[in-house]
């Protein structure tokens, strides 16, 4: 039950064609994935009446029979539950066992009847003889069919047929307490006095059997593993198993095989069993290993293994027998740290407090010089004959005479050696707490993580036939190493685990590694690659406790940190023994698991996927549980799911079962899911599921349409408004180039009258008195005083007309004395002109404004100035001039009649054209021209420019 299961006495087991696993108990029945139980009972699933089944059997179709123990029915078909009674043919509360024939036909005991299940009318039918109308019960053990007893014998129901048996003498008379039938289609009975007999099928005779001593009958699977069964008193059941290290024995109830192979036991009371061939064979003190914790293993030439315990010595493993050696037998310390040969037959060990020896069944100690304080923690005679040997303070050579010592001074990457190999080149590869180290020759070459290396902290080495440097690490994962170039491996890309302590390939190409979490492989074909970019992830299958180890963590840092033997057997150091496994013999699982797609929610409210699923608007958060169903190490199962439309790539969701999206855009979308089983094969189909995003009435074909057509019309009528307001100032422009052009021609009539009528005139009249001075002159008569003094008089007359034209086009003062002044000048001869009174508050504002810009400043006052002498009978007038950092502000007020402004005078008089002039000058010069005016309350003129800087 802690496991998931609803309750711990299994009354069925079977396994639907969509690959779950059905697991009936006597509170609600479970489907299983391998990971996880889902529960199905009265309280939650539709059809269920009764949380109590008593069995289960399926027929042909793969539908489940459910009996419960209230005497009800329970079919379980296409996904939904359906609970029979009356009206099909079975009175209410009467069924007491159902049974599937080999033809795939369903019968129900109900009381005295056994009836039929007709599918074409999904009705029961009864098909007892007269003459067999007996108390039927059901058969013991999987519900192979029923059984009754009367005075003419044993009467059973299988497969869809009666049979009947005579009782021989030593059962005559006898009540029968129970029937069974076993997987090999023997009967077994045994009477309420504890008489116990057998029928073979092929004698068909009852055969006596001694009840007091168990009998013993196997069963051989589809994979042609015998199964023993031990049959006891009362027809109990129980199963010896070989678990890791000792026999098991399971007393169960139900007996049932999976698509797979995988084993399932139904127990009365002590829930469920999955059952597994071991791959891993494990050799520890049970079996005669010196102590349970060991490290360096090594075989030598005579085919012995030697292995290294960690407390209490060493073990010889020859012909299946154990043989220890300890201090006692000249061993220089018990805990043993390395162990190697040389061409002589002679084993190399060193352990913590001393180096040895083992040469004709004794210990010798060496002539080898070690560091001081060094342990020797891997061994290596190459084909040249040098012992190195690997220690904790550096690299030792031995040749028979004085050995050498090598340390980072000479170009070792770490004084810590942990392990040396030779390769096919000859060159020797040193790995150690520290970095990879080369040793071609005399020449030593290094690589850390900065160079590539996955971790500094190097635990193993192997160069395979290919000449590929593969790298084992405590903590960085795997590396390769080829023409220079590494690359990495961890956990992030599939790696099972980022420690290698040991790395040993088998004769199918894959690479074996030991870790702190157990053993793995991966196969070298998807290793090499993903170095060659053909592929972005690899697939590693695990093997631990369930496979047969008594402990899963792996020993290394050690060497050597496991072997593989002249047999091809893999051997690898643990906490608890040493792990063996024959990869020849290791099954691998062909079948690609079925996937399927069991639910999804929104905003986590489960919905309906029967026919797709459709999101309502505004529901952001989806979440899809997905599950692949093989129960073979169904926690290794790996999922990769894409959502089309909207992932480009798949997404490697690991081991995970549940996939998250949030914020879809409206849309239909497809969801993808496919998966592989615990050794790397994948069922490419996958499962799909159609999934569309309503979008929300705003983001709708219709109300697109309405904003499209919306905004259209606010377009067309802002187009419409601004080219209105373009013909308005069109005709605005074309009103003022008008009024300028005729202000123009109005001057220069203006100025011609005056030229003509006025100066010309004085000239005039100055010329003909000239004339008449000199007529007289010629005749020798001087010109008279009163003539001189009017021919003086026109002129100054003719000056002043002049000096008032050249004013009216450009006043003077604005040169020589500037802006300001030349508008308080203005005011002052307005003012003087009309008797108006005048006030000017101005600030200096002579640089505010180019130079060819002050003239419409100017003109704006004066023309505002006209307008108040001409139209406003004011009695006080007050011009204003503000400056600050950033614009001109001017203001002329009165307080005259005032007008309504709508009926705004357009036009003034001679010298300028009214209000619409004065904006226009204002526009000139940037700025902005406002007015306000009312009848009987005079009218103030604001001018605002900004100043450019």
């Amino acid at each position: 039950m802690e496991n998931g299961l609803p309750q711990n006495v299994i009354r069925g087991i079977g396994q639907t064609p969509d690959g779950y696993l059905w697991v009936v108990t006597l509170d609600g029945m479970a489907r299983f994935d391998g990971v996880r139980f889902t529960t199905f009972n009265k309280s939650n699933t539709t059809g269920i009446v009764s949380n109590r089944f008593s069995g289960m059997v399926q027929d042909r179709n793969g539908d489940l029979w459910l009996s419960t123990e209230s005497g009800g029915l329970t079919r379980y078909h296409g996904g939904t539950f359906r609970s029979f009674g009356p009206e099909d043919g079975i009175p209410a509360g009467t069924v007491r066992g159902i049974v599937r024939a080999s033809a795939g036909g369903i019968w129900v005991l109900s009381e005295e009847s056994i009836l039929r299940f007709n599918p074409q009318t999904s009705e029961f039918m009864d098909v007892t003889p007269e003459n067999a109308k007996i108390r039927y019960q059901p058969l013991q053990w999987d519900g192979a069919g029923f059984w009754g007893q009367d005075s003419t014998g044993l009467h059973l129901f299988i497969d869809g047929q009666f049979i009947s048996y005579s009782l021989p003498a030593w059962l005559s008379g006898k009540p029968l307490w129970g029937v069974g039938r076993d997987q090999s289609g023997v009967i077994w009975l045994e009477t309420a006095d504890g008489r116990q007999g057998v029928i073979s099928p092929s004698t068909q005779t009852i055969k006596p059997v001694d009840a007091g001593h168990p009998q013993i009958t196997s069963y051989l699977d589809s994979h042609r593993r015998s199964w023993s069964q031990k049959i006891s008193r009362r027809l109990s059941r129980e199963l010896e198993v070989e678990s890791p290290g000792h026999v098991v024995t399971i007393p169960f109830t139900r007996f049932f095989e999976d698509k797979e192979g995988n084993i399932w036991i139904g127990t009365e009371g002590d829930g469920l069993y999955q059952l597994q061939e071991e791959t891993i064979t494990v050799y520890s003190k049970a079996q005669g290993l010196i102590d349970q914790d060991v490290y360096p293993i090594y075989q030598d030439k005579s085919g012995a293994i030697w292995i290294g315990a960690w407390q209490k010595g060493l073990s010889s493993f020859r012909d299946g027998r154990f043989t220890n050696y300890s201090v006692a037998e000249g061993l220089p310390a018990p805990l043993v740290s390395s162990l190697g040969g040389d061409r002589d037959g002679n084993l190399w060990v060193g352990t913590h407090g001393g180096f040895a020896v083992f040469r004709d069944g004794k210990f010798h100690k060496p002539d080898v010089f070690l560091p001081e304080h060094s342990v020797v923690q891997s061994i290596l005679q190459d084909r040249g004959g040098t012992l190195w040997f690997g220690t904790t303070n550096g690299l030792v050579a031995y040749r028979g005479g004085p050995s050498r010592t090598i340390t980072e001074q000479d170009g070792l990457a770490s004084n810590d050696v942990k392990i040396i190999i030779e390769g096919a080149s000859g060159d020797l590869w040193i790995g150690g707490y520290g970095g990879l180290t080369r040793l071609h020759g005399s020449q030593f070459t290094q690589w850390t993580e900065r160079d590539g290396l996955p971790s500094n902290s190097i635990r193993s080495l192997y160069e395979d036939p290919d000449g590929v440097l593969w790298i084992g690490t405590y903590d960085g994962g795997l590396g390769r190493l080829k023409n220079g170039k590494f690359t990495r491996y961890t956990q992030n890309n599939g790696l099972f685990n980022n420690g290698v302590f040991q790395i040993l390939e088998d004769g199918r190409g894959n690479l074996w590694m030991s870790s702190n979490r157990g053993i793995y492989r991966v196969s070298k074909r998807d290793l090499n690659a993903f170095a060659n970019g053909e592929r972005t992830s690899i697939t590693s299958v695990a093997y631990g406790e369930a496979d047969g180890m008594l402990n899963e963590e792996c020993n290394g840092g050690m060497g050597p940190a496991g072997i593989k033997t002249n047999d091809g057997k893999l051997w690898f150091p643990t906490q608890n023994g040493v792990a063996v496994i024959d990869p020849s013999r290791v099954w691998i699982n062909r079948q690609s698991p079925p996937v399927i797609i069991e639910a999804a929610l929104i905003e986590r409210v489960p919905a309906n996927i029967q026919n797709g699923l459709r999101i309502p608007p505004g529901k952001e958060n989806l979440e899809i549980e997905y599950t692949a169903l093989s129960f073979v190490r169904s926690e290794q199962i790996h999922f990769r799911y894409r959502l089309d439309g909207l992932d480009s790539n798949w997404i490697d969701a690991g081991s995970r079962r549940t996939a998250y999206y949030s914020h879809l855009p409206p849309g239909t979308y497809t969801f993808h899911v496919i998966a592989d089983n615990s050794d790397g094969v994948w069922n490419a189909g996958g499962q799909n599921l159609t999934i569309t995003v309503q979008a929300p009435f705003y983001r709708t074909w219709w109300f697109i349409t309405i904003v499209v057509l919306f905004i259209a019309a606010l377009i067309a009528l802002a187009v419409y408004y601004r080219i209105s307001q373009l013909k308005r100032t069109q005709a605005l422009q074309k009103a003022f180039s008008q009024q300028l052009i005729a202000s123009q021609e109005s001057e220069r009539q203006r100025i011609a009258s005056e030229l003509h009528d006025s100066l010309g005139q004085r000239l005039l009249v100055i010329n003909n008195l000239l004339k008449l001075v000199l007529g007289k002159q010629n005749k020798g008569v001087a010109p008279s005083q009163e003539t001189m003094e009017e021919i003086s008089g026109e002129t100054s007359l003719a000056i002043q007309e002049t000096r008032e034209i050249s004013y009216n086009l450009r006043p003077f003062q604005l040169d020589r004395l500037g802006l300001t002044k030349a508008i308080e000048i203005v005011g002052r001869t307005v003012s003087s002109a009309s008797g108006i009174p005048i006030e000017c508050d101005l600030d200096n504002i002579d640089d505010a404004l180019p130079e060819n810009l002050r003239i419409n400043f100017y003109r704006i006052v004066q023309e505002s100035l006209n307008n108040v002498m001409k139209h406003s009978q004011a009695t006080e007038v007050k011009i204003r001039v503000v400056r600050d950092d950033e614009r001109i502000v001017l203001t002329v007020r009165d307080n005259g009649v005032g007008f309504m402004p709508a009926n705004r005078p357009s036009k003034g008089g001679k010298s300028g054209f009214g209000l619409t002039g004065m904006e226009e000058r204002a526009h000139s010069l940037g700025g902005a021209f406002r007015f306000r005016s009312a009848p009987m309350q005079g009218t103030t003129m604001t001018v605002e420019i900004p100043i450019d800087k």
